[in-house]
């Protein structure tokens, strides 16, 4: 069960993306863009989009080449692309991929890490329950998810799980700066064990099927098309969070900046010969702010749910 809110949301103007499948580094790059521009203009923003392949999408510190198997991943046409967000793997492909950026000054999201992925959970619980699930809301503390956590998204617990029929239905990752944050999100739509266990060193099908479930294995898909599914977690974060959704204004400029910011994110194993961050892995992608942003920004806050 969700905490009771600590707010009552006003109503907010959010720019809408309503995008089709693109590239992994394109996905990547415009998630990056989209806080840019939050942090430009202070407008929230809620990206819904699918990807044009299969990816595994790493988080920005993941060891990759202790957990992910990179002739599997060529055998079985899997592109990777390191994120700007904490976290472990996530499979993408048969997915719908959110993306929320906000300014941290907006109520809703002034209490930190823990309670933005609490507001956010808060519209992702009321978008299942639209689609006839029933999701239930566990809370870990620090000390379990660290006992728990895996290479993958999908087992390794938050501090606010989302699970339908006992296992992770969402896995997200979030990114904090000073002056705004950028959390996205991956649904499944189709199960996923079997690749994944194909993928991840030390993985077994059998275990991720009991811990990780989908849309299709829930029913949903079938049922209800992808485009109602997207209409309904629009609406999901209009009642929750007071979103008062416009299409964004999106123009040749934007595009070319996107465009450019892809060469950010090269895959990962293309970096291997680059100089080793911390604990010997590869730099994380740079976090283009342009004139104006915080001192520190590209180096602050990445969480994981």
């Amino acid at each position: 069960m969700m905490p009771p809110s600590l707010h009552k949301h006003p109503s907010v103007r959010w720019d809408l993306h309503l995008d089709a499948d693109g590239a992994p580094a394109y996905n990547m790059a415009k998630d990056e863009y989209c806080l840019e521009r939050t942090l430009q203009t202070g407008r929230p923003s809620l990206r819904l989009y699918g990807w044009d392949r299969l990816a595994l999408s790493l988080g920005r510190a993941q060891n990759m080449e202790r957990e992910i198997d990179l002739a599997a991943c060529a055998a079985n046409g899997v592109d990777l692309v390191r994120r700007i967000t904490g976290g472990r793997a996530v499979l993408h492909g048969s997915d719908l991929t959110y993306a929320v950026t906000a300014p941290t000054a907006l109520p809703a999201f002034s209490g930190g890490i823990l309670s933005i992925y609490r507001e956010i959970s808060r519209a992702l619980v009321a978008f299942l329950r639209s689609l006839g699930c029933e999701p239930r809301v566990k809370v870990y503390t620090g000390r379990e998810r660290s006992r728990l956590s895996s290479p993958i998204c999908f087992v390794t617990p938050s501090a606010f799980e989302i699970l339908a029929d006992g296992r992770k239905l969402i896995g997200s990752a979030q990114r904090r700066l000073p002056r705004a944050f950028l959390q996205h999100g991956s649904i499944p739509l189709a199960p996923q064990a079997e690749l994944l266990a194909r993928l991840v060193r030390g993985a077994a099908a059998e275990a991720l099927r009991g811990q990780m479930t989908d849309l299709e294995t829930l029913g949903v898909i079938g049922a209800v098309s992808i485009s109602e599914v997207r209409q309904r977690l629009v609406q999901a974060f209009s009642d929750e969070l007071g979103a008062a959704f416009q299409p964004a204004q999106w123009g040749d400029d934007d595009a070319v900046r996107v465009l450019r910011g892809m060469g950010d994110y090269p895959p990962p194993h293309a970096q291997r010969a680059a100089p080793e961050g911390p604990a010997g892995r590869p730099p994380s992608p740079r976090l283009r702010m342009g004139q104006g942003a915080p001192p520190g920004a590209g180096r602050r806050g990445a969480a994981a749910q």
